[in-house]
């Protein structure tokens, strides 16, 4: 199976989800894409004033998902999620085969950036669209390896990374969004914002590899769709030549179950 993925950096309208939600809309019916996927937080604005903007929030998430299943496609789109009295960082997956989030589970609280407003996720989620699994993170959640690695051994072929990544940020995406790509011989779609939020300047640069970690598609430093082709069938043959996920240890617990009983082992040397 072939679909399109259209890597949206676009500047929403700070505190304006109903304007953002219009715009996403629009591009439902005219993009080039099966699939669109839009920034951090595109729509109320990364490091706007999401207070009040609940409700309007709410509804215009509500109409994205009513327009993708008019238009047959999907959309992912960073937004606030609220959960009782908990504010969290999210991005979701509205499509014809349904509706996941994913609460961003490592906050930055360092250096130029603060989230400290929002509550941090606890787990993985995947999105769907016409049985093809998606799995998502959120900009510094990248550095994280288990989080899409989790998804991929659960059966996701694309990994998406919406993003808020200032400036100096960008040497430390370079380097490792390759490197996500063939860990987890899966494509993958980073979707970055573009010029100034708050008191930072969005270096853009939204980008997608293949599952051999090969750039297919890139943003450059201004609003831009750019359209990367997922062939699942190109994903089967990669994955059929690097055994990455099918040759994982599950049986090992990583975080140290069996260190102690490795360690027994050693003391006769």
């Amino acid at each position: 199976m072939i679909i399109r993925l259209g890597l949206c950096q676009l500047a929403p309208e700070p505190g304006d989800p109903k304007t953002n939600a219009e715009a996403i809309c629009e591009l439902l019916e005219t993009a080039d894409a099966d699939v669109l996927a839009f920034p951090e937080m595109f729509l109320t604005g990364y490091g706007s004033d999401i207070s009040g903007l609940r409700e309007e929030t709410e509804e215009a998430l509500r109409s994205v998902r009513l327009a993708c299943e008019s238009a047959g496609r999907a959309a992912a789109v960073g937004a606030p999620r609220w959960d009782g009295g908990r504010t969290y960082n999210g991005c979701f997956f509205l499509s014809p085969d349904g509706v996941s989030c994913y609460d961003k589970a490592h906050l930055a609280r360092f250096g130029i950036y603060s989230e400290d407003g929002f509550a941090a996720g606890n787990g993985r989620a995947m999105g769907s669209y016409r049985g093809i699994k998606f799995g998502m993170c959120i900009c510094y959640d990248i550095f994280f390896p288990e989080i899409l690695h989790g998804c991929s051994l659960n059966g996701a072929s694309v990994n998406i990374c919406c993003a808020a990544s200032a400036k100096p940020s960008k040497p430390f995406f370079d380097a490792v969004l390759p490197a996500r790509a063939v860990e987890n011989v899966s494509y993958i779609a980073f979707i970055n914002n573009i010029g100034t939020m708050g008191n930072l300047e969005m270096h853009g640069c939204s980008r997608g590899f293949d599952p051999l970690g090969n750039k297919i598609a890139d943003c450059g430093e201004e609003e831009c769709i750019s359209v990367m082709r997922i062939d699942t069938d190109h994903l089967s043959e990669c994955r059929e030549t690097r055994r990455h996920l099918s040759d994982f240890r599950s049986d090992v617990d990583w975080l140290g179950r069996h260190r102690a009983s490795a360690d027994e082992g050693c003391k006769k040397y």
